[in-house]
């Protein structure tokens, strides 16, 4: 099917962008519909299973297991948690709480760096100007 080009006007302005207004919205809902269909087709269970059977049987039983644990489990035999170690957190930062206390150290300290080296030309600035009132005639 051959592709059939669109005649654009380009003498008026405004006409020319909503054209291309209207072919764009007309690709975005084209692209909207494919991503849809593709999850769909990769979401369809029954597929993956004709075309691995013994991967979905694996899946299948680990899903099980991980499933009869969890809901078979006595709620007696369930290990309660420690207490916390006084003086001590009950468990370790997670990795994002790490980052996020880098990342606030390291602009604490651009920050007052640059407060500090602002006050030094300040005081810098306010030094020299008794000079030039001397210097210049009055």
């Amino acid at each position: 099917m051959p592709v059939q080009t669109r005649h654009y006007d380009t003498n008026n302005e405004s006409v020319f962008l909503a054209q291309q207004a209207a072919d764009a919205k007309t690709a975005m809902e084209g692209t909207v519909a494919d991503m849809k269909v593709a999850v769909q087709q990769a979401a369809d269970v029954r597929w993956w299973t004709k075309q691995y059977p013994w991967y979905a049987v694996g899946a299948a039983a680990v899903l099980g297991f991980v499933a009869a644990t969890q809901v078979l489990k006595p709620s007696n035999h369930r290990t309660p948690a420690a207490p916390p170690v006084y003086g001590q957190t009950a468990t370790s930062p997670s990795w994002t709480a790490s980052l996020f206390e880098m990342i606030r150290t390291a602009l604490t300290s651009a920050i007052l760096g640059a407060i500090q080296s602002s006050g030094q030309q300040t005081e810098k600035t306010q030094a020299e100007q008794p000079d030039r009132q001397a210097v210049s005639p009055g």
